[in-house]
């Protein structure tokens, strides 16, 4: 009997430059403010597709003395990780490379399990939350946050950015993925029969020139510089002259005296039964 080929994801938006930027300026407090209150030292911990690690170092100072483990696909992405965690002195923190439904840790040896920004990727949310599980103890915490697309408001209006929310989604999908996942995470856990489930939102809010010139400039450099804006040409649902556009769209809109950008991120935080 053949053994069962490795899963593989397509992300949405890559591992280019522009977008490892913008995720390393993630922090802890913002990104697992629905976690820290539950967190204690001793604590330890597993930050699935923690990416250039700006969450996961915070929350290993959190938890320290106990150890935490971030774990990612991008070798390139971990090695700036790992730098960046031997230059802050954090010995209780290691990154590894692995998949989130291949989990290569023992059952029931994790305190907390958490995700950010994942499972909208995901096109078997069910198995990878399972393996979640299986490494957590019993009555440990499981803890998974992700951003709604159909909730975005933005403004200026401006029909190529329009087209880019639409075209981005619609990859999104093609993908496996689901950019709508936020709204979908009590389902998830309560399908997973985790205990104590709490869901709550966030808004991410971009309104000063500052916040809408950065995320115009990081979208844009990501249409043009990464698989973000490759895919939708490779499908079919757009042609470079207007990824273009879109990045051009987002640029202008960056700088506008009046842009605001805005939508909603749900977080899902429990434990595991038993």
């Amino acid at each position: 009997m053949s053994a069962e080929p490795p899963r593989h994801e397509t992300y949405t938006h890559g591992h280019a430059p522009a977008v490892v930027r913008h995720h390393a300026k993630r922090t802890a407090e913002e990104a697992a403010a629905f976690l820290l209150p539950e967190l204690r030292p001793g604590m330890r911990l597993l930050d699935v597709g923690c990416g250039p690690g700006s969450i996961t170092r915070g929350l290993a100072e959190i938890v320290a003395p106990g150890q935490v483990v971030g774990l990612d696909m991008s070798s390139e992405t971990l090695d700036a990780a790992r730098r960046d965690a031997a230059a802050r002195g954090l010995e209780n923190l290691r990154y590894e490379i692995g998949s989130v439904y291949e989990l290569a840790f023992p059952d029931a040896s994790f305190d907390a399990a958490y995700a950010h920004q994942v499972f909208q990727h995901l096109r078997e949310r069910e198995v990878a939350l399972r393996e979640m599980l299986r490494v957590l103890r019993p009555g440990g915490l499981i803890a998974v946050r992700d951003v709604d697309w159909g909730t975005v408001a933005y403004w200026p209006r401006d029909p190529w950015i329009d087209r880019f929310i639409e075209v981005h989604e619609r990859t999104w999908y093609q993908n496996g993925g689901e950019p709508q996942m936020g709204r979908q995470l009590r389902a998830l856990f309560n399908g997973a029969g985790i205990a104590d489930v709490r869901i709550t939102a966030s808004v991410w809010c971009y309104a000063t020139r500052g916040e809408t010139t950065e995320w115009g400039q990081s979208y844009a450099d990501r249409l043009v510089s990464s698989p973000m804006g490759d895919r939708p040409v490779e499908y079919g649902y757009a042609s470079r002259e207007d990824i273009q556009a879109m990045a051009s769209a987002l640029r202008a809109w960056g700088s506008h005296p009046d842009a605001l950008w805005a939508f909603i991120h749900i977080a899902a935080l429990g434990r595991k039964a038993g």
